[in-house]
């Protein structure tokens, strides 16, 4: 029973950080004039984008197809290497943060949320491969 919890707290898990990067990624797209303003305009000088529609698209194609697909194998029966996409979006997510500061050289509140959240998706991962 302890690993059917494990296996569906993980697709909770990543089916909620799904959502979140769709709902985030959409608010990055559909922001006026392309300025997402949860982060500092002075953050777009330094990064490669003139505006927050393309990280948009790529968050919700990257982070929220991918959870999505994460979460669909955890609910799938039969499948033993359901953490396995888990664990690669988990990593993903943790690249980024970290390649986020060493390209904007600070840290932001939304950038220590995101660390935990990838952290905790890495451990969840752990646990339902121990299983």
């Amino acid at each position: 029973m302890k690993e059917k919890i494990k296996i569906n707290l993980l697709g909770f898990y990543d089916l909620v950080l799904a959502l979140g990067a769709i709902y985030i990624g959409g608010m990055m797209i559909s922001s006026s004039s392309g300025i997402f303003t949860e982060y500092p305009k002075e953050w777009l000088s330094r990064v490669p984008f003139e505006n927050w529609i393309a990280p948009g698209i790529i968050t919700i194609v990257l982070f929220g197809l991918g959870n999505i697909i994460a979460a669909i194998l955890s609910f799938k029966k039969g499948n033993s290497k359901f953490w396995v996409v888990s664990a690669i979006m988990g990593g993903l997510l943790l690249i980024s943060i970290i390649a986020q500061v060493i390209v904007l050289g600070e840290w932001y509140v939304a950038t220590v949320e995101f660390l935990i959240l990838s952290i905790i998706q890495l451990c969840l991962c752990r646990a339902a491969f121990t299983r």
